[in-house]
């Protein structure tokens, strides 16, 4: 239980570093907290995920007699379910990251050094 939810998170966390991003990338001229907000709220959800595997796995280790299948399924659906989350977050966050981007890019027109957002959608994003 804990190895394949522990796989699913490392999956996870590999899909948004670097060199596994799409490439396509967005030049923000101005402060964009909501997209800070949104990659917060993904890692949160990767950690969450991570979390519903040690408690699937804790209670088949610490229970006397077998743990019900139940349980394990449930942990595991649940882990599934806060990535599938998180790649929808991300999702969200490339589509805003793009609308903001969208606009004329003037450099002199800028609060400060023009911000680079990569896109991180993962495997179960809406986006293309």
């Amino acid at each position: 239980m804990f190895v394949c939810a522990a796989g699913l998170v490392l999956l996870a966390l590999l899909e948004r570093v670097q060199g596994f991003r799409s490439g396509r990338q967005y030049v923000l001229c101005h402060a964009a907290p909501v997209l800070d907000h949104r990659t917060l709220l993904a890692l949160a959800l990767v950690a969450a995920a991570f979390l519903a595997g040690v408690v699937g796995a804790a209670a088949a280790a610490l229970r006397g007699r077998p743990v019900r299948p139940g349980l394990l399924v449930l942990c595991m659906v649940a882990a599934l379910a806060f990535v599938v989350a998180a790649d929808r977050v991300d999702d969200g966050g490339e589509r805003r990251a793009a609308e903001l981007a969208a606009g004329p890019f003037d450099e002199k027109s800028c609060d400060y050094a023009p911000q680079v957002y990569s896109a991180t959608p993962g495997w179960f994003s809406l986006g293309t």
